[in-house]
This record gives structure tokens, C-alpha cells and sequence, in this order.
């Protein structure tokens, strides 16, 4: 990984995560990762939530120090943005032994969001320009690796990835737009020597 790209990666506490455990947190978190500053009410729009319940959650998430607020005060908190401050959450090494259930609520929700995104996409894919639908990757894989290789092929991505991340390219290019890219690399326990 290149030296100036930020990592910013937070390793979550047990407190981070069962804040995160709140769906609605987690997904003013993704939309801030995804579009950039918005201001509360921008984000309950997107999230479907009221301005003034935005704005709590928006505060919940300010005191873990996952966003912050992206503008001085101009006497008007309502018109301020809110930005993350983070470029995405390590869940396997944040925690402790007794936060399984969290953990896995955040997974959960994570990739709720990130299947419901999927299936907008698939919605409204004929109706998209020519070069979105081709630059679509939708691949899925059966590779026979070791824990060590598939561990080695989530670095990789994520070198190949990180430069392009919303929060880290503040400026858009020509013809550029958020997509959305994610990554499973999971063992499938039906082939683990004593997995039930």
C-alpha cells in the first residue's frame, strides 16, 4: 500500500460496536462513506429517518469518533455537514471474546445495506448509460486456499481498493460516480473437518 493513502480503518471497541449494532447508525455511517459531508437532514433523507432522529444518531457516532463535524460553527448546526472520519471498520480485531452477537449484528446490517444496493442496481440496470452496465464486475468464486491465501487475497484487494475509496478521493473525476464494491471471502463451513 502506497505511504499516502490514509488508513483510518477503526478497530472497534465493544462500546463502537454495539453502537454500531443500531441499524440506523450504520447506515448514516455507509451514506457518509458513500456521498461525502451531508448535513443531518440530507442524511435522514437518504436514510429514511426524521432530521431530529438523524442528528441524535449523528451525535452518537460523533462521541466514538466516526464522524465529525465537517464545517466551523456558522451559528446555524442545522446547515453544518457531517463527515466520517474514518475510511471503514476492522470488526475481527475490535471487541472482545463476549461481542460475537454485536459483531455479527453489524455484519448483518452492513451487508443488508450492501445486498439492497446490489438489488437497486439490478432494478434499474437497463435503464443505466452503456458504460455503467458494462463496467458492472459481478463475479462470485469457489477458490481452494488456505486461511494464510484467502487472508492474502483480502490484503490484496484492499491495496488494489483503498486509493479509490469514497473518503479518500475527496475530488471527483470527469464521468466519475460512487459505485459500490464489496468483498466476501468466507470458508464455507460444509468443507471444514469438523465444522457442524
Amino acid at each position: 500500500m502506497t505511504s499516502d493513502i490514509p488508513e483510518r480503518r477503526v478497530i472497534p471497541t465493544s462500546e463502537v460496536l454495539a453502537a454500531l449494532a443500531v441499524p440506523s447508525r450504520l447506515a448514516i455511517l455507509s451514506h457518509l462513506l458513500s456521498v461525502g459531508a451531508q448535513t443531518a437532514t440530507l442524511c435522514a433523507d437518504a436514510v429514511g429517518l426524521t432530521a431530529s432522529n438523524c442528528s441524535w444518531h449523528l451525535r452518537e457516532l460523533s462521541r466514538f469518533g466516526l464522524v465529525e463535524r465537517a464545517a466551523d460553527d456558522d451559528g446555524d448546526a442545522r446547515k453544518r455537514p457531517w463527515r466520517a472520519t474514518i475510511t471503514g471498520i476492522d470488526l475481527d480485531a475490535g471487541g472482545g471474546p463476549g461481542d460475537d452477537l454485536a459483531r455479527a449484528a453489524v455484519r448483518s446490517a452492513w451487508f443488508a445495506d450492501t445486498d439492497a444496493r446490489f438489488a437497486d442496481f439490478l432494478r434499474h440496470e437497463s435503464t443505466l448509460p452503456t458504460a455503467w452496465r458494462e463496467a458492472a464486475v459481478i463475479n462470485d468464486y469457489a477458490v481452494l486456499v488456505t486461511a494464510d491465501e484467502l487472508t492474502a487475497i483480502g490484503t490484496r484487494i484492499d491495496e488494489i481498493i483503498r486509493p479509490y475509496i469514497r473518503a479518500i478521493r475527496a475530488e471527483t473525476p470527469e464521468g466519475g460516480a460512487v459505485a459500490s464494491v464489496s468483498i466476501r471471502g468466507i470458508v464455507d463451513p460444509r468443507f471444514i473437518d469438523g465444522a457442524t
